[in-house]
């Protein structure tokens, strides 16, 4: 079994309103030296599959087809842990 951290974020080009809202709330803190605020969302998942192929499968396909909306947002992945699969 694999643990996975999935990260979707909007695409570069598309206007993130809620990073410009907390960029201007942090200025407004005083912190004049942080900009450029990006939002996104991190899930974790565990998935059981026996191969990174397959890993790669799942999670790609949920993406594209449910965690993410591909028009506007980008995701990737990584393997955070890897445990023994359950017999």
């Amino acid at each position: 079994m694999k643990t996975i951290e999935l990260h979707i974020t909007l695409q570069p080009q598309v206007l993130d309103t809620q990073g410009q809202a907390l960029t201007r709330a942090v200025h407004d803190l005083g912190y004049t030296q942080v900009n450029n605020i990006r939002v996104g969302k991190v899930l974790y998942m565990d998935v059981d599959e026996a191969t990174d192929v397959a890993v790669h499968n799942v999670v790609n396909t949920l993406s594209e087809k449910l965690f993410a909306n591909t028009v506007i947002e980008t995701y990737s992945y990584k393997v955070i842990e890897e445990g023994e699969n359950d017999a």
